[in-house]
C-alpha cells in the first residue's frame, strides 16, 4: 500500500471536517460556476416530483445547487449551511436575503420541522457514522429529504472505496429505514449526469424519502 492510499484511509470524519473548514480556494470560479453541472439539473428534476415551499442544503458551499434550484423554482424559500466561512460569505453576496449560515450537519441551528426539504449533495460521504447527522436532518425537515450521495449495500464495496478514495459510502435504504423514513427511492446517477467524476460513476445515487412524522431526540 503506497503512502497516498494510507493517507486517504486515515482521513477520518474529524480530518475531513478540518480540511473543508480551512480550505482556501477561489470558491466563485472553481465551485459556484458549476451550477449547471448535469447532476445539479438532476437534483432539480427530482425536486419537481413533489410539492414543497422551503429547502435547506447542508454542505452548500457557495451555493451552486442553490443557484440551479432558484433558476428552476420561483417563490421558494431556499437556504444552506456549510462549515467553510469563505464559502458562506460568497453565498451571502450572491443570494441576498437567503438563510445562509456557517454550521455543522450534526448540529443544525434551526428549529424542529422548520423546512420542507433537506438536501445533501456529497456531504455525508465525509462522515463515517452518519446516524447523528441523519437524526439532525430528520429533526429539521418537515416532509422530504433528497440526497445525492455515495451508496452501496456491499460491505466490501464500501471498504474498497474507503481504501481507494478515503470516502464513506452508506447503505441508505438500511440507514433511512432504521430511522423511520419511508417511500424511499434510490436511483443510480446516470453516467451522462456525472461524466467527469469518480467515485460517482460507481457509487453515485440520488436518494429521496419522506420524513417520519414522529421524531425522537436521541443522539446515542
Amino acid at each position: 500500500m503506497n503512502f497516498c492510499v494510507i493517507k486517504n484511509v486515515f482521513k477520518t470524519t474529524k480530518r475531513w471536517t478540518g480540511y473543508w473548514q480551512r480550505r482556501k480556494i477561489d470558491w466563485k470560479n472553481r465551485y459556484l460556476v458549476t451550477y449547471s453541472h448535469p447532476h445539479r439539473e438532476l437534483i432539480s428534476r427530482v425536486l419537481a416530483t413533489f410539492t414543497w415551499m422551503s429547502l435547506l442544503e447542508i454542505g452548500c458551499g457557495p451555493g451552486a445547487n442553490i443557484y440551479n434550484i432558484i433558476s428552476h423554482f420561483k417563490g421558494k424559500q431556499i437556504g444552506g449551511i456549510d462549515i467553510n466561512e469563505d464559502a458562506i460569505n460568497l453565498a451571502k453576496q450572491t443570494f441576498n436575503g437567503a438563510f445562509l449560515k456557517v454550521g455543522n450537519t450534526e448540529d443544525i441551528m434551526m428549529s424542529d420541522k422548520s423546512v420542507d426539504v433537506v438536501l445533501s449533495d456529497m456531504c455525508l460521504m465525509y462522515i463515517r457514522h452518519p446516524d447523528k447527522a441523519i437524526k439532525e436532518i430528520m429533526r429539521v425537515a418537515r416532509t422530504h429529504i433528497v440526497f445525492c450521495e455515495l451508496h452501496s449495500d456491499s460491505f466490501y464495496g464500501k471498504i474498497k472505496l474507503l481504501f481507494k478514495e478515503g470516502y464513506y459510502a452508506h447503505n441508505y435504504l438500511k440507514l433511512l429505514e432504521k430511522h423511520g423514513f419511508y417511500d424511499i427511492m434510490i436511483m443510480k446517477i446516470p453516467l451522462e449526469c456525472w461524466p467527469d467524476g469518480n467515485p460517482q460513476k460507481t457509487y453515485g445515487y440520488i436518494i429521496k424519502a419522506r420524513v417520519p412524522k414522529n421524531i425522537t431526540h436521541t443522539y446515542n
